[in-house]
């Protein structure tokens, strides 16, 4: 994290210095400029949120390692505690949240009747959407257990089948709670789209730490959904004061705006659909591997996600509008030189941490998560996994750096098109080599998967803004 934030203000200063050489304009004090000040302070208020979410993060999961290892009983709750967030997928809101931004940062100024009218239609749509979701998947939790863990016990079956259901208000939470962060963000505040999940598991892990309180699984998945609601409660507050929104139950008078979200979605839902499909199938495929693997899987893939988030999030979330503002403004060489030098910048500091915990592995899998019922056998086996999943950080990284530019474009099936190539590759790739190299072969689908999506997102950047050089040339030419 201190590296993030250090490289983010030096990239800040260096292209202030670039853009100042290029213009022959030297400007005083550059760092004291409101703008850039407002980017810093927004910068650090995100980071900070974002860091505290890692750390409560690794702190759930060391919760769940020292209880129950890589047991029967932790595949049960791996495969229930993914069911919400595949149900929120369904619904696009989580892929939507950049078009929602988009939308109300253009119609808050002058528009607040239209824009409180959207407001109301969106979250219409989002509770009728949870409520048939809650109530066909409580009906159907078991058909929804064999599709998704074939190969687990029947106990463990049957325990996921009630896990399930009580992780049922979670689709609401985080649903409702991605909705109003997205709209937030339009009004520059500083409120991440994790803090829902951030306060559910913050007031679990204070009953742990505190009062040394151990529940049950069911114990475990109604304390997450009833601090989850607190943490909604919150955000709902937070939300009213700032936006001044009053909610309107209405359904039937969808203005054009949100259609118009809704027809730029298509292509978001089905990649978000996608995504957790692939995730889904990488478990299925560790069911049929033996007791543990799913456990093992997700302890893996766990570790790269919170690192790719505090090494890239606090770049993306500066670099991201400033980019979009030179674009806007024809200054392409400024946005090249930007995207170019945080994308360099970052993949030699993700590359260099993969390089560390790749030479240490076990090593790293032991201090993070030993203890407990995660005994030396599991750490031997899930180190082994990290040992080649951490090699999909650098790409996982540089692609939330490129996610903001990709959006920018205005042609968002592009970025549909990329990410779906990577799940259904994935997926390809998880059936084909789970036969050959067994729980390893799930793990380098995961890489090669995300690498070429790198590769895919720069070289359309790139050919996008191939496209755009010349015409911007023959106005400033036209223009002198």
């Amino acid at each position: 994290m201190p590296l993030a934030w250090c490289w983010t203000i030096s990239l800040l200063s260096s292209e202030s210095q670039w853009r100042r050489k290029k213009s022959r304009k030297f400007v005083i004090n550059v760092w004291l400029t409101t703008s850039l000040k407002q980017d810093i302070l927004r910068h650090w208020a995100l980071t900070a949120q974002i860091a505290l979410n890692a750390l409560v993060g690794y702190a759930f999961i060391k919760f769940l390692a020292s209880n129950w290892g890589a047991s029967a009983h932790k595949d049960a709750f791996d495969i229930a505690y993914s069911v919400p967030f595949l149900l929120m997928s369904v619904s696009g809101v989580t892929f939507l949240e950049a078009v929602i931004t988009t939308r109300f940062s253009t119609i808050r100024e002058g528009h607040r009747e239209q824009a409180n009218a959207m407001f109301s239609s969106l979250l219409s749509y989002l509770l009728v959407f949870a409520a048939c979701v809650l109530g066909l998947t409580s009906l159907f939790a078991a058909q929804l257990t064999e599709l998704l863990a074939p190969g687990l016990q029947a106990s463990a079956k049957r325990e996921v089948q009630d896990l399930i259901v009580l992780f049922m208000p979670l689709v609401v939470v985080l649903g409702v709670g991605s909705l109003l962060s997205a709209i937030l963000t339009a009004w520059q505040a500083p409120v991440g789209t994790e803090l829902c999940q951030l306060i559910s598991r913050s007031g679990f892990l204070c009953g742990w730490v505190l009062f040394d309180y151990t529940p049950s699984l069911n114990g475990t998945a109604i304390s997450l959904s009833v601090f989850g609601a607190c943490g909604l409660l919150l955000i709902w507050i937070m939300f009213r004061r700032i936006t001044k929104f009053h909610y309107k139950p209405r359904l039937g008078d969808a203005t054009g705006e949100i259609r118009s979200i809704l027809n730029q979605g298509v292509g978001l839902l089905l990649t978000a659909i996608l995504a957790q499909a692939a995730l889904a199938y990488l478990r299925r495929l560790g069911s049929l591997d033996g007791v543990g693997t799913i456990a093992m899987l997700s302890y893996a893939l766990a570790l790269i996600y919170p690192l790719s988030i505090l090494l890239a999030k606090p770049i993306a979330s500066v670099i991201g509008p400033r980019y979009i503002r030179y674009m806007r403004s024809g200054d392409l060489l400024s946005a090249r030189y930007i995207l170019l030098s945080s994308c360099a910048g970052l993949l030699f500091l993700t590359g260099s941490v993969s390089g560390m915990i790749y030479g240490h592995s076990q090593e790293v899998i032991e201090v993070i998560l030993g203890g407990g019922e995660f005994d030396a056998s599991v750490a031997s086996v899930t180190g082994s996994l990290l040992k080649l999943a951490i090699w999909g950080l650098p790409a996982e990284a540089v692609s939330r750096v490129l996610l903001v530019p990709l959006l920018n474009d205005g042609r968002r099936h592009a970025v549909s098109v990329i990410y779906s190539t990577r799940y259904i590759l994935q997926m390809g790739l998880s059936y084909t080599l789970f036969s050959w190299m067994g729980r390893n072969g799930l793990i380098w689908s995961y890489v090669v998967a995300v690498v070429l999506q790198v590769f895919l997102e720069a070289g359309y950047l790139f050919y996008v803004m191939g496209q755009k050089y010349p015409r911007t040339l023959a106005k400033t030419t036209s223009g002198a």
